[in-house]
């Protein structure tokens, strides 16, 4: 049988953890993503465990040998151990009771195979002990190997315990599978789509971000829509801008970024805002894009990358790239050889820092003020229009024919 080799495997932190429970008499097996991703040859970042001891027996023994843990999940079973700043997500067998969307209540088990059961698709049931030997007990393997994605059981069950595992659903299809999809996750998802508007929109959010984030979300998002379930997330506006910047991204260095192609698609700040939970910081660079802006090109690139930043510069060129695409202004070829080239620019380009300060103004007896901030956005706006190349001097003498 296949066999786990990635080289984290021999982490010593973690190798310490299997040889401690080893001793104790406890089963120690590595499940979930860590398993999945490192059998696909995919680079692993959470390392998960589970075990057949319940969650204070856990806690007791690391902390009995000197090892930081912390309850994150006690009550659903999970404790987190810290060695060599490195985090293990300890989580005991169990099996769900009741289930409340995003909440479950549970009773801790020695059943491996009960544990399997009440995970969601076939491919994240996967565990392997420290040796990387693989115990498959609900068929992942093959799953994983034929990139077929289906959920454990029965695919109506396991969504209305979770109606999260809608969206995961098209997500994890749309990174581990292959087309067809399977046809009974999609009619459950079809059948229980309705329920999404009752779920947090964090985790709603969190989820949809994590599909623009894929290689290809198109392939989830067009599912999604012929299913009826983006509808209850919002309505997109259309694909084709959609398209265009994933063509501009395979032409270029462009890394996919989430809220550029939501911007793509969706023109609509006030729907995304009242469907999606986004952070400031992600609100702010939406609003950002879906503005006008005048074009930007090789001979006006500094002047934006000073007012917005060297980021916003190139998101905003990328979008307007792609508008100009599908209006039939530039080709696809014409469009990427100016992003990869705008690119090299940015890279080598320094943002200048405007010279004067609100202290020079006050040195010429002006006084404080909404004059005082009229003057010196007056200076500066001069400043840029002469591709910053006025000094200190010069800018002073420019205020002062003001």
């Amino acid at each position: 049988m296949k066999k786990l080799t990635a080289g984290w495997l021999k982490l010593p932190g973690l190798q310490r953890l299997f040889t401690l429970f080893l001793q104790e008499g406890a089963t120690l097996r590595l499940v979930g993503g860590s398993v999945r991703d490192s059998l696909l040859g995919l680079p692993t970042n959470d390392i998960d465990l589970a075990v057949d001891r319940p969650p204070q027996w856990v806690l007791d023994i690391l902390t009995k040998n000197h090892i930081k843990a912390i309850p994150t999940g006690f009550d659903h079973g999970t404790i987190t151990a810290i060695l060599d700043k490195q985090p293990y997500q300890i989580t005991t067998l169990r099996l769900d009771i009741k289930t409340f969307g995003r909440r479950a209540e549970v009773a801790f088990t020695e059943d491996w195979v009960q544990d399997a059961q009440r995970r969601d698709f076939t491919i994240n049931a996967l565990y392997a002990d420290r040796e990387g030997n693989l115990f498959d007990p609900v068929g992942g393997l093959e799953d994983l190997e034929s990139h077929h994605v289906q959920f454990i059981g029965n695919a109506s069950q396991r969504i209305k315990e979770d109606y999260l595992r809608i969206l995961r659903f098209f997500r994890f299809s749309a990174r581990f599978g292959r087309e067809p999809y399977n046809q009974e996750g999609l009619v459950a998802c079809r059948e229980f789509a309705s329920h999404l508007p009752h779920l947090a929109r964090e985790r709603v959010t969190d989820e949809f971000l994590q599909i623009l984030e894929l290689p290809n979300p198109l392939y989830a998002l067009e599912a999604m829509k012929e299913t009826g379930v983006l509808p209850y997330i919002f309505h997109p506006k259309t694909w084709e801008d959609f398209k265009t910047l994933l063509s501009l991204e395979k032409t270029t260095e462009i890394l996919p970024d989430p809220i550029l192609r939501l911007a793509s698609f969706h023109p609509l700040l006030s729907e995304l805002k009242s469907h999606l939970r986004l952070s400031k910081a992600q609100t702010t660079k939406l609003s950002f894009l879906l503005k006008e802006h005048d074009p930007i090109t090789i001979d006006s690139y500094k002047h934006f990358s000073y007012l917005w930043g060297k980021e916003c510069t190139l998101d905003a060129a990328i979008l307007q790239t792609s508008y100009r695409h599908v209006s039939e202004e530039i080709s696809l070829k014409d469009g990427a050889a100016f992003l990869n080239h705008l690119q090299i620019l940015l890279n080598d380009f320094s943002i200048p820092v405007f010279p004067l300060k609100g202290r020079d103004l006050l040195a010429l007896h002006i006084k404080p003020g909404e004059e005082l901030g009229e003057l010196l956005k007056a200076v500066e706006d001069w400043w840029i229009s002469e591709d910053f190349t006025p000094n200190k001097k010069a800018c002073i003498a420019y205020l002062k024919s003001l």
